[in-house]
């Protein structure tokens, strides 16, 4: 599926290509493409003249296979979250290429993130530099965009994408960071239950943490590569005119608040490590415990059980054999024995 955003008057429409031989408007500032065709991508490479990465290149690892410059075409391969609001958010490569003065967009997921932008970007002329009276604010980017300069009119869709992209990142670090206070609580309130806690309830509280240790780890591979993606974009930014200064702050900024979420997530991770021990010690003592009511019991029963084995011996000389009260008398040795040790135990405070 083909989206171009095309200008209309301040704002932004948005125009679905979904016929075959229907043609891409060529005013279109922003094309996504969503799910696409081979002949869909062809397209598309025909009307910005650039090459569009294959979906395997997108998913390369190298930063130079997701950061770089092609006959004067801008690409970015950049993982973004998808899924937040589901069971298991994930991340995934998306494609942003600048050429031609255009942005397109690759991807094979629907992440909020730009159902979000899109929302904003047909609905709030702000978001491209206009005020609610359709005027371009000094100094924006939009007052080129008006002119119809098409040298520079994606260049402000990519920035306010990779703003809400980042936004999306923060926002699953707050719930990452919610579900193992939420964790830390269940751990610790767990260890004054007089009952023991039972192994389902450690292996879901073991699961739990795995989730938040994994997402956490996906987070950071995510911000290393924006990361670098701001010098890079201020890189490919510098020798253009003063209109696009605003732009290069921007970048600034979100390089300011991905430095911070990396802290955060640093942080996090650190925090998981410590819930797992801390998990993994909660299920020593546990076991701990059970094993020594064992031990004990074992000791409990030991003169007892002696008790018993001499009384058992098939000798034939045993005076206690003709006594009426012979059997009564073990009875009362074996109980006294037991529970004597067993009282000594309790007072000692050993269980």
């Amino acid at each position: 599926m083909i989206h171009a955003y095309v200008p209309d008057g301040a704002r932004m429409a948005r125009r679905s290509i979904e016929v075959t031989n229907e043609s891409v408007p060529e005013d279109a500032v922003w094309i996504d493409l969503s799910d696409p065709t081979g002949e869909e991508i062809a397209r598309v490479e025909t009307l910005v003249d650039a090459v569009i990465p294959s979906r395997a290149e997108m998913m390369e690892i190298e930063i130079s296979s997701r950061l770089y410059s092609d006959d004067g075409a801008v690409v970015l391969n950049i993982p973004v979250l998808h899924g937040l609001n589901s069971e298991r958010p994930s991340f995934s490569p998306i494609t942003f290429l600048l050429a031609a003065g255009r942005l397109v967009t690759i991807r094979y997921h629907d992440p909020a993130s730009f159902r979000i932008f899109a929302a904003r970007l047909c609905h709030d002329p702000s978001i491209i530099g206009l005020d609610k009276d359709d005027k371009p604010l000094p100094g924006s980017a939009s007052s080129v965009m008006l002119a119809r300069d098409g040298d520079r009119q994606g260049d402000q869709i990519l920035v306010g994408l990779l703003e809400t992209i980042v936004d999306r990142i923060a926002d699953l670090l707050e719930i990452v960071s919610g579900d193992l206070d939420q964790i830390a609580a269940d751990i610790f309130s767990s260890s004054t239950n007089k009952r023991p806690t039972g192994t389902p309830e450690f292996k879901k509280i073991l699961q739990r943490i795995g989730a938040a240790g994994d997402l956490a780890s996906r987070v950071r591979e995510a911000l290393a590569t924006f990361d670098r993606l701001s010098p890079f974009l201020q890189l490919a930014f510098e020798g253009r005119d003063d209109t696009l200064q605003g732009l290069r702050r921007r970048l600034k900024i979100m390089s300011r608040d991905v430095h911070s979420l990396n802290d955060f997530c640093s942080f996090l991770s650190n925090k998981t490590t410590f819930l797992l021990d801390t998990t993994v010690g909660m299920i020593s003592i546990e076991q701990n415990g059970i094993i020594k009511v064992f031990s004990i019991a074992s000791v409990a029963f030991l003169p007892p059980t002696l008790i018993a084995s001499i009384y058992g011996m098939n000798f034939r000389l045993m005076p206690e054999l003709d006594w009426s009260f012979g059997y009564p008398m073990a009875i009362v040795l074996m109980v006294m024995s037991g529970l004597l040790p067993t009282l000594y135990f309790r007072m000692k405070g050993w269980f």
